[in-house]
């Protein structure tokens, strides 16, 4: 591995370690908000061989292996990774690597590919994505959700002058390793460079306030936050959700 490789490998186990391994409030919330997230878009992911890009904090590869009985997953944090092994043992397959290295064993492919919160990440999305479509079964397809860079809080902390523009990294953005954030517009151009067509799209979650002003929040009222987005513009919601196929094929 080359020293920058090296570099960026204890870096992202930082990233790790600081927001998914150890949560402070922000987290907590981000936690709970996430999970309300995967109740609105679990429906299109189809088995039985789904691959996660990163492990993050593992809500997804639970509710995989409930409906298909395993999980594989691959992430450079080694420290995630085994988080990942000692949670859910066998039920799960793990590939330490960055995703612009994996490369799947023989004859594997993939119903579906879960990249959530992924490609805000990555210094080359649209590499990630193409490379991602040697990985899928013929009629696989990639479930995408990304930040908004346009949603309401965003928007509220320019007016209030915290941020320059919607497009300025927040310290959240920043503690999480973000390297850009995406508007509808701009996460559409990269997909659709990578190769495919999206097929469907929606916005999740109306963050009206930072996490850690939402640490009171009750659950009820985050639920509500989350429902009431199936009625607004995906462009204000904190999160956009992308289900893409290969252009050309059906997903």
């Amino acid at each position: 591995m080359s020293t920058d490789r090296a570099a960026h490998k204890e870096r992202l186990e930082q990233i790790a370690e600081a927001a998914h391994l150890h949560h402070d409030a922000g987290g907590i919330v981000d936690n709970k908000i996430l999970a309300f997230d995967m109740a609105k878009t679990i429906q299109h992911v189809a088995g039985p061989n789904v691959l996660e890009l990163g492990v993050g904090d593992g809500m997804w590869s639970g509710e995989v292996i409930k409906r298909f009985g395993k999980t594989f997953i691959v992430d450079a944090s080694a420290k995630l990774l085994a988080a990942a092994r000692e949670k859910h043992g066998s039920s799960v397959t793990v590939f330490e690597s960055f995703f612009e290295d994996f490369a799947p064993p023989a004859g594997l492919s993939f119903n579906t590919i879960i990249a959530t919160h992924v490609l805000e990440h990555v210094d080359d999305p649209v590499a990630v994505l193409k490379r991602a479509r040697e990985w899928l079964s013929p009629r696989g397809q990639v479930l995408i959700i990304v930040p908004n860079a346009t949603s309401l809080h965003r928007q509220l902390a320019v007016m209030m002058g915290i941020q320059p523009t919607v497009y300025s990294f927040s310290p959240r953005d920043r503690q999480v390793g973000h390297v850009r954030v995406y508007d509808l517009g701009s996460l559409r151009r990269d997909i659709e460079a990578a190769g495919y067509s999206v097929v469907a799209q929606r916005g999740l979650f109306l963050k009206i306030l930072p996490n850690y002003m939402m640490a009171g929040f009750s659950e009820d009222l985050l639920r509500a936050l989350v429902d009431i987005s199936d009625d607004l513009p995906a462009e204000l919601m904190a999160n956009l959700a992308v289900v893409a196929a290969p252009a050309g094929k059906s997903a």
